[in-house]
């Protein structure tokens, strides 16, 4: 399932794949993504992607973190130099006292 969160962001949903699955995926995105160029008045405008990937499951168990985790990779990506892909760390559950 792919929706659009708002202005350029979007968010693809792959059911049962693993992170090197999801990243093989948004590489093709990315890469396709790239090779449509845009000319306008004789220049070509080039655009590139920057994913952010996040896993469900563990300590992520509802969609609105699931979104907040991909979007933290995602901004590692953009503060990295953009036109990558970023795996989102697993987050570390704290033990209560």
């Amino acid at each position: 399932m792919c929706v659009r969160l708002g202005g350029e962001e979007f968010a693809v949903l792959l059911p049962g794949l693993g992170a090197e699955e999801a990243r093989a995926i948004g590489e093709g995105i990315a890469r396709r993504f790239a090779e449509t160029a845009i000319r306008s008045d004789g220049l070509a405008i080039a655009a590139t992607v920057s994913v952010g990937l996040a896993a469900a499951g563990g300590a992520v168990d509802d969609l609105k973190e699931l979104l907040a985790t991909a979007d933290r990779a995602l901004y590692k990506a953009k503060l990295l130099g953009r036109n990558r892909i970023e795996i989102a760390e697993p987050m570390k559950v704290t033990e209560a006292a």
